[in-house]
């Protein structure tokens, strides 16, 4: 990880669909398998262009990097099939051993060095570059404290719900808070929005880093709260969605 990681350049990458899994009825984990021209490297949280042609004309849609760099030559996308969404509905429909043309990487949404104590904010398939970063800060076996603050509406749409659980479980010191807008009775996590239980936590912790992910909408409220809490603008990174 670096502080200016590597932007795409005008290379074309093929890369060929080697896994999927179903996360949720309208929401889908896809496992791809670089094949050229070259070797694709990435620092986690960058996204992807992908290329489509789309009525005779090349059509582009960034998708976010699920996954750490690795080493070789894979990485995941996390998704939603859209209504009526192009891209959405061609990639959900796709058959396993299918190829795609991308460009990249490219973003700035990458953990700062050097790394500090640090608080997640994802919504929805936000997570997806969240968790390439916190698999590759604790495949290197970090002892800095780390919180994932997770909000979506139902428990079935916790997205990677036992890989973080799991991750809780190894490591004391990555702290995961599920939160849901609409939880159902029975429900003993946390309820209502992520912004409620970050603002407790800064006021305990107000030196965090913080990165945020997700829809416009709550990037720029917490970005709003943050900044009137009078964070420093360097503690804080994020990535939004339309």
């Amino acid at each position: 990880m670096g502080t200016t990681p590597r932007q795409g350049d005008k290379t074309r990458y093929r890369a060929r669909l080697a896994r999927v899994e179903v996360l949720t009825p309208t929401t889908k984990h896809f496992e791809w398998e670089v094949s050229g021209p070259k070797p694709f490297v990435f620092t986690p949280g960058q996204f992807i262009s992908l290329h489509l042609e789309r009525t005779g004309a090349d059509d582009v849609r960034p998708y976010s990097i699920a996954s750490p760099y690795r080493g070789d030559s894979r990485f995941d996308l996390c998704l939603n099939r859209v209504e009526g969404g192009f891209f959405s509905n061609y990639l959900c429909d796709l058959e396993l051993g299918a190829e795609i043309e991308f460009e990249g990487p490219f973003g700035f949404f990458v953990v700062r060095e050097p790394p500090i104590d640090s608080l997640f904010v994802a919504t929805g398939t936000g997570i997806a570059p969240v968790r390439g970063i916190l698999q590759d800060l604790f495949a290197h076996g970090t002892d800095l404290q780390v919180w994932l603050v997770f909000g979506v509406r139902y428990p079935e749409t916790i997205l990677y719900r036992n890989e973080f659980a799991e991750l809780a479980a190894q490591h004391p010191n990555f702290h995961f808070w599920p939160t849901l807008s609409r939880p159902p009775a029975g429900w003993n996590g946390r309820r209502g929005h992520v912004q409620e239980y970050v603002g407790r936590l800064l006021l305990e912790r107000p030196d965090l880093d913080v990165y945020l992910c997700g829809l416009k909408a709550m990037v720029d409220d917490l970005r709003q709260r943050l900044k009137a809490r009078g964070l420093d603008r360097k503690q804080v990174r994020y990535e939004k969605y339309d």
